[in-house]
């Protein structure tokens, strides 16, 4: 090898050293969903309409199999009232994890539109 081949090789190790004491020290670099809300727009049919124990209200449409999550204090006892298995409705809401899996979550009942 020559000399300048081997200064390479010498800063090539050094380099991968340093970015391996890094990442040891730095931990893991994976996004965090609750870190930074996504605001999705959801469009479909809807396939079921269940009301939780703690008065909140998950939907689910047949288009995706994201689950709508309404909270109690986000209007659940009024989307419920407004929507209807079968409806075809638009829904804003934030991407959000619960118990390890992701959810679209309404934060007002606004959020939840039927398209007529």
């Amino acid at each position: 090898m020559q000399k300048e081949e081997k200064v390479v090789v010498v800063l090539l190790f050094m380099a991968l050293g340093s970015l391996a004491a890094a990442s040891w020290a730095l931990g893991d670099f994976e996004a965090d969903a609750t870190e930074m809300p996504i605001t999705v727009v959801a469009e479909g049919t809807v396939k079921s309409i269940q009301p939780t124990t703690g008065g909140h209200l998950i939907l689910r449409l047949q288009s995706s199999d994201i689950p709508i999550f309404v909270s109690r204090e986000g209007g659940a006892e009024e989307v419920a009232a407004g929507v209807a298995k079968g409806d075809r409705i638009r829904v804003v809401g934030e991407i959000s994890e619960y118990q390890g899996r992701r959810e679209i979550s309404v934060k007002r009942p606004a959020d939840v539109e039927v398209l007529r």
